[in-house]
């Protein structure tokens, strides 16, 4: 089964018409030869003069000021459309991570209790300033770390050590990356930047957790998207359970909305004014990588 053209269209107008600026411009890039440049014109929007990201580029929650959550979706958009490691914009970015980095603790929090004070979804509420216990480490700290090792030629020797000492700690306790998926797609895009043997021992463990998960069921992934846990084919879940993999993607297709959107399937449950806007950002950022995902793994007519 493949994404119909009459229904790629109907999610191309669907992003004209309801993305953030952000996110057609990212579509832009994958699909109609649209400039990296742009689409980084529009993330400078969102950081800060600390160097961290916020505005809500993260929809869940709304906070203007910085956060290392929301600076590492900032850098999952930075590293979509762009390599260069020596730009003002990552330079302070990973400044902005060094600076929030909790040496004591040995992680970020990915919030900061300034969230409390905008409308947020519930699980981003802070709670206090507490080392998340065993694989709750991973999300965000372990991406983090990945993303410190890529743009390493910025990090002070001390932190960066330290961080990887954390990663290796982590990985010889736990064999398996249990709890949430979230925990294991922040593996899945930090391993691959680690020095080569804390790389291989990332990888091994995520290609173990994604083995103790299967058979994978729609129904076990929840909320969760299959094209974030497999966002391209070379993705280590696609190695392990390739059938699977474009059996998800294919029930994906068949949940595209009628407006030509892929809808998020939670609710916040609270500020019910500022929901709705939230909503359609999701909307707009998960139809942009559903097709992005779609795209790579030949299930749109006419990408083949």
């Amino acid at each position: 089964m493949k994404l119909s053209q009459e229904r790629f269209d109907e999610a191309c107008q669907f992003i004209k018409e309801n993305a953030r600026a952000l996110d057609a411009r990212l579509f832009e890039f994958h699909f109609e030869n649209g400039e990296a440049r742009f689409v980084l014109h529009e993330l400078s929007k969102y950081q800060n003069d600390d160097g961290g990201f916020g505005h809500g580029i993260e929809p869940d929650f709304r906070l203007k000021e910085s956060s290392p959550m929301a600076t590492s979706v900032g850098i999952q958009y930075y590293l979509a459309v762009n390599d260069d490691a020596e730009s003002n914009m990552i330079r302070s970015a990973i400044r902005y991570l060094e600076s929030t980095y909790d040496s004591e603790l040995g992680f970020w929090p990915a919030t900061f209790e300034n969230v409390n004070n905008e409308p947020h979804a519930p699980w981003w509420h802070f709670r206090g300033m507490v080392r998340p216990e065993g694989v709750e480490w991973a999300n965000p700290s372990a991406e983090l770390a990945g993303y410190l090792n890529r743009f390493s030629a910025f990090v002070s020797t001390d932190i960066l050590k330290d961080v990887n000492h954390q990663v290796q700690t982590y990985l010889d306790e736990h064999k398996i990356i249990g709890s949430w998926l979230y925990n294991i797609m922040c593996w899945e895009r930090a391993y691959k930047f680690f020095p080569e043997l804390l790389k291989s021992i990332a990888k091994k463990t995520v290609t173990a957790s994604f083995q103790n998960i299967l058979p994978l069921s729609q129904e076990r992934l929840g909320e969760i998207k299959i094209h974030w846990l497999a966002p391209h084919p070379d993705s280590i879940l696609t190695q392990v359970a390739p059938d699977r993999v474009r059996s998800l993607l294919e029930q994906e297709i068949t949940k595209q909305a009628d407006d030509g959107g892929w809808w998020p399937t939670w609710q916040w449950g609270q500020y019910e004014e500022t929901w709705p806007i939230a909503e359609r950002e999701w909307a707009g950022k998960k139809t942009v990588e559903c097709l992005v995902t779609l795209r790579d793994f030949g299930l749109i007519e006419g990408f083949e």
